[in-house]
């Protein structure tokens, strides 16, 4: 069978308050699922939620292969302040999906993420001033800052445990039925 999370590039999201997906899901989109829930993780959001920023060490981290100093957000603490009954939605079984602004979605367990130290960093701690993140080797590329953007990373777990995403934009809450299983 094919999981859903194949195909999430292409996944489509409709809700009431769901902003439009990016364009090339939209043209391509191949099922429509209802989201119980949805944070965008802007710098305006991770303010409103009153999450307090902490500067900590990453030991070897995922993009950068190395141990890295990030300014980072409470990802538990920013997704209950979001979401209503987020540890109710969690106990049901939901899903969480995070979308990326390349299209990347990866989609696990919610009660997999909650209170596992999952956190949203926003900047390299080291970089120099005006330097958000500094330039990431990956697979035959390089990525720069903006792609970057938003990263979730993990105190203690490490990849590929728990999803590591990079230029994260939204985070969706889905119906535990919402991911086929194989």
């Amino acid at each position: 069978m094919l999981r859903i999370t194949h195909l999430l590039p292409f996944l489509a999201l409709l809700s009431a308050s769901a902003l439009a997906a990016p364009p090339r899901a939209q043209q391509i989109a191949v099922f429509k699922v209802s989201a119980l829930g949805r944070a965008n993780v802007t710098p305006t959001a991770l303010l409103a939620a009153r999450v307090t920023p902490e500067t900590l060490t990453i030991p070897a981290d995922y993009l950068y292969k190395r141990d890295l100093r990030v300014q980072a957000y409470d990802l538990d603490t920013f997704l209950k302040a979001r979401i209503p009954d987020i540890e109710t939605l969690a106990a049901s079984g939901a899903q969480i999906m995070f979308w990326c602004r390349d299209g990347y979605a990866p989609t696990t367990k919610l009660s997999d993420v909650l209170g596992q130290g999952g956190l949203i960093a926003v900047a390299d701690a080291d970089a120099p001033a005006g330097v958000q993140w500094p330039d990431a080797p990956y697979k035959n590329t390089v990525l720069k800052a903006p792609e970057i953007g938003n990263y979730v990373v993990w105190r203690r777990a490490q990849f590929p445990a728990k999803p590591q995403p990079w230029g994260l934009d939204t985070i969706y809450i889905l119906p535990a039925s919402a991911v086929l299983k194989k």
